[in-house]
């Protein structure tokens, strides 16, 4: 869609100047289009019906509003209308890529919360000693806190206001996410992350939207793009972060668990920094005049539009004055009470979800729910497939590379070098000592063991078979009878702290090759959601929309036939960047498809249903073999034709916010 066919969505008043006409008339009604004032009217119409089964005031003419005011039908067009001219004069420039960049540090903190799960989890299951099921929840909770985060603060951003919600689902993030590295046990760790999720779940809803009311019609794509680059970034952040404060073997982790505050919680520690920036940026930022506009203050409204012209520094005189302000709207039925105030914002945060599926939402809400649901299942899914297939090709590898020694004896050897990745079979260890050492991926086969003595030793996949060992000192080690499979054995002095932890810590944590894979399914998403405003401007947001979401088809079917890791890792990292274009694509729809009271909280909506999406799609691409691709390639590519057949059912809307 070209700067002209943009500008055609937007109908200007008749007269270029209003200068003169008298303060508190409604000017902007003049000059809109029929077509234009139906759409706004049949969807008031709908909110009116909503509003009024929750029992509030409704006249002939208009429906009251959250603020107890009479709203006229038409007034939701008019302010649009004059938003629309009011943000162009204020220009785009130095103000709103400065918002950007606040608010995408805060976005940047969705994806360093959801990243930072698979960073932090061998070394948690050895402080924490926990099972593999507790493992999962670890991410599990994580997605689970954002869902409801989402729909809590998408909700409360149309009633609170889109700066306001913003700071404090980020200051909640903050907190909590402090909380959570100083920790010492699971159970308030998995308590402290999920209030951190949460927090953080409201920033996506709030943040896209706050911007897009901050930006000028013909900049709005591109400077939401560049938003969702920001958020795509915060994987990458988290991943370096990672690479240069989290263990990267599991010796390192053993070691590393054995100081009061490790490592991997000076990370979780780290990894708060872009959302207490953007905390700190947000005081600098205004409200959304859009949203003032909407609760009747229009003063501070005007404000805000000569501050945003000021910033930029927009040549000539900013025109608009309090005389070309929409006119006052009357104030009836205010509550009379903090009881009763707090019950009508209750019925309003609730009654604006049923909004969406009144009769004139109905179909895009669930469409656009749909849509994302499924695309996030599929990426979330292949997010944890590629890290897995990646780890998988690392262990092949590394297997392939096994010592075999057979029929060897050792007598009097001292063993102080960690032992990793050997067989022994039929083999003699006489009077020998293994010292402070680590023995890794280690079978004894039918070995004799005479006389021994293991101190300060740490295993991994480490056991002995059908051997004979007399007359050993096991002190200080984690050896137990999980170790010894079918053996024989006499005279074994087993000295040790004791320990409620006794679990078989895989010491192949494959860190880099979970970076590797998370690179290269982050880059390519980061460059396509800074093009994908581009398309959005030019191509309109369905068509850009479809056309993301048909190239993933191509490039899910082409994983399905691909072996090489790189080649898989790179071609599904590509796939899973053009599905968040898509997804912004259609998000952006979504923030112009609904009214001004609605559409941080559809959002929201459609963000919850993203994360369900990943909780779904998490254990079943999990299951996935990873010998082959085809399985996870089949089903990536079914569940996008959700998506792209969304994208062509759904129409661009009037841009007017």
């Amino acid at each position: 869609m070209s700067d002209d066919s943009e500008e055609a969505c937007l109908v200007r008043p008749r007269s270029p100047s209003l200068s003169g006409a008298p303060a508190g008339t409604m000017q902007y009604t003049h000059g809109l289009t029929d077509s234009h004032l139906q759409a706004h009217n049949n969807n008031n119409n709908s909110n009116h019906h909503s509003t009024h089964s929750q029992g509030s005031h409704s006249t002939a003419r208009g429906s009251q509003s959250e603020s107890g005011e009479l709203i006229d039908y038409s007034d939701d067009v008019i302010l649009s209308q004059f938003h629309a001219d009011a943000i162009k004069q204020a220009g785009f420039g130095k103000f709103q890529l400065i918002a950007s960049i606040i608010a995408g540090l805060g976005l940047a903190g969705h994806a360093i919360q959801v990243y930072a799960v698979f960073y932090i989890i061998p070394s948690a299951e050895v402080e924490y000693c926990i099972l593999d099921t507790e493992k999962s929840w670890l991410g599990s909770i994580t997605l689970l806190g954002m869902a409801l985060g989402a729909l809590l603060w998408g909700g409360l951003a149309g009633r609170a206001g889109r700066r306001k919600s913003l700071l404090s689902c980020l200051g909640v993030c903050g907190v909590f996410s402090v909380i959570a590295a100083f920790m010492p046990t699971y159970g308030p760790f998995m308590m402290a992350r999920f209030c951190a999720a949460a927090g953080i779940g409201g920033a996506l809803p709030t943040a896209s939207v706050y911007l897009c009311e901050l930006t000028p019609v013909n900049f709005r794509a591109r400077i939401l793009g560049l938003l969702g680059a920001f958020g795509v970034a915060g994987g990458l952040v988290a991943g370096a972060i990672a690479t240069s404060t989290v263990p990267g073997t599991g010796q390192q982790v053993v070691l590393e668990n054995k100081e009061h505050f490790s490592a991997w919680h000076r990370y979780l520690l780290l990894s708060t920094l872009p959302t207490f920036a953007s905390i700190l940026g947000l005081f600098w930022l205004p409200e959304s005049p859009r949203y003032l506009l909407e609760n009747s203050r229009e003063v501070e409204a005007l404000t805000i539009y000569q501050k945003i012209y000021q910033n930029n520094r927009t040549r000539g005189g900013y025109s608009l004055t309090e005389l070309e302000l929409p006119g006052t709207r009357t104030h009836r039925n205010l509550p009379t009470s903090v009881l009763q105030e707090m019950a009508t914002s209750v019925a309003l945060f609730f009654g604006s979800f049923f909004q969406l599926f009144n009769v004139v939402n109905i179909k895009r809400t669930l469409l656009l729910f749909a849509a994302w649901t499924a695309t996030i299942f599929i990426y979330h899914g292949l997010t944890i497939y590629i890290a897995e297939y990646s780890k998988s090709t690392e262990s092949e590898n590394y297997y392939r590379n096994t010592i075999n020694k057979d029929n060897m004896s050792f007598e009097n050897a001292d063993f102080n070098k960690s032992i990793e990745n050997i067989i022994y079979t039929n083999c003699r260890f006489v009077n020998c000592t293994f010292r402070r050492m680590f023995i890794s991926h280690v079978t004894f086969n039918n070995c004799t063991f005479l006389d021994t003595e293991f101190t300060n030793v740490k295993t991994s996949r480490t056991q002995f078979k059908f051997s004979t060992l007399e007359n050993i000192g096991l002190i200080d080690t984690d050896l137990t009878e999980r170790h010894f499979v079918d053996c024989v054995t006499h005279n074994i002095t087993t000295i040790r702290l004791f320990s409620t932890c006794d679990r078989d810590f895989e010491y192949n944590i494959y860190l880099d090759a979970l970076w590797e894979s998370h690179f290269g399914a982050l880059l390519p998403g980061m460059v396509l959601m800074i093009l994908v405003g581009e398309g959005c401007h030019r191509f309109g947001r369905s068509r850009t929309a479809t056309l993301c979401f048909g190239f993933a088809i191509s490039l899910t079917i082409t994983f399905a036939f691909l072996y090489h890791d790189l080649q898989v890792v790179w071609t599904a990292g590509s796939a899973q960047g053009l599905m968040l274009a898509g997804i912004a694509a259609l998000t952006l729809l979504a923030i112009e498809s609904y009214t001004t009271n609605l559409r941080c909280t559809a959002v929201g909506f459609f963000v919850c249903g993203g994360h369900i999406g990943a909780l779904m799609g998490a254990p079943l691409y999990a299951a996935f073999p990873v010998t082959s691709s085809k399985v996870a390639a089949i089903i990536s590519t079914i569940f996008l034709s959700v998506p792209i057949s969304s994208a062509i059912i759904l129409k661009d809307p009037c841009l007017l916010l």
